[in-house]
């Protein structure tokens, strides 16, 4: 042993002697590195950009609120509610904006600071159903609040604080709800937006959930031109909101999902002039897969013309049980 390892011996064996350092109470240093929260949202940046059917005006991130009876008669909400529930909602909102930015109370409105109906896309209302399964009944498992795609992240987060500050809705006759959040985790496949979007890779067969208010009222005598009229008006629809033009448009008083209500059953859109619009169900085949949320008609900011894609279980759910899409 050389004399520098004796010395270097000296010194382990003096510090093994020393008696043990009590902790300071400072905080220690961190020898790990550290997963800050933008790394950890890195999986969903991904996953939108991995997208690879196109999409629609509408965000694919939805606001997934679920409702739970809190006093009344009803105990459970169906879909024939839905529009009744979403303007209560939207009329809960706006509650919360009037100190809000301008662009703000409209995105959330709908309307202009005169009144008039707003040309460009705004908050709209999905309602999430128990549908597309062998046992679903179509009752109303929760509603998706649906912002604009191309929005000003400020206005986003004005529009998330007001929209959180809703814990709770007067339904009337319906009664008092509460308004929940969910965690990923626990979602049901019916509460998941891949459901009702088809998101990321789209799909080619859609059919409503909630029939499509007519933007005008059909003006051919015949039933057949009438059907064509209604088509080509509905095919508009779709390239209104940023999808290419359908293949085929099949206008239909029943849904292709199971559980969903024959149109006929829903409440019709009222006019300002009091008048009612005609509805439809409608089964829409696009040339290429496209993503979701697609929202037709004259009613589709407050729930009308919801389409969701027909193999939307296929695709997300695999071979899920009851419970694991309606529980």
């Amino acid at each position: 042993m050389t004399a520098i390892d004796r010395s270097s011996a000296k010194a382990r064996g003096a510090e093994e002697k020393q008696p043990p350092r009590k902790h300071s109470g400072a905080r220690p240093v961190r020898r790990r590195p550290e997963l800050h929260v933008y790394e950890g949202s890195a999986r969903t940046r991904l996953t939108a950009e991995q997208a690879s059917a196109p999409g629609t005006v509408f965000s694919g991130r939805f606001i997934v609120r679920t409702l739970a009876q809190e006093s009344g008669r009803c105990r459970e909400l169906d879909l024939c509610c839905a529009p009744h529930v979403a303007q209560r909602w939207r009329e809960a909102i706006l509650t919360q904006v009037n100190d809000a930015p301008e662009p703000v109370r409209k995105l959330l409105s709908g309307h202009n600071h005169d009144g008039a109906p707003l040309e460009d896309p705004h908050l709209a209302f999905v309602p999430l159903a128990f549908v597309g399964h062998r046992r679903a009944d179509g009752r109303l498992l929760g509603m998706g609040l649906v912002l604009p795609e191309s929005i000003d992240p400020r206005e986003r987060r004005h529009a998330l604080r007001a929209i959180a500050r809703i814990d709770r809705l007067l339904l009337g006759r319906l009664g008092v709800w509460r308004i929940r959040s969910v965690h990923a985790a626990e979602q049901p496949w019916n509460l998941h937006p891949e459901a009702w979007t088809a998101h990321p890779n789209g799909a080619t067969h859609w059919s409503t959930v909630t029939p499509i208010a007519f933007d005008r009222h059909p003006k051919a005598a015949d039933r057949v031109a009438c059907q064509m009229e209604v088509a080509e008006m509905i095919a508009r629809g779709c390239v209104r909101i940023g999808l290419p033009r359908p293949k085929e448009v099949i206008v239909t008083s029943a849904s292709a999902h199971l559980g969903v209500t024959p149109a006929h059953a829903f409440p019709r859109l009222k006019r300002k002039d009091g008048s009612r619009r005609r509805h439809a169900h409608a089964i829409l085949v696009f040339e290429e897969p496209v993503r979701g949320p697609i929202l037709i008609g004259a009613g589709r900011f407050r729930g009308y013309g919801v389409c969701r894609p027909i193999d939307a279980l296929g695709n997300g759910g695999g071979d899920a049980g009851t419970e694991d899409v309606a529980r």
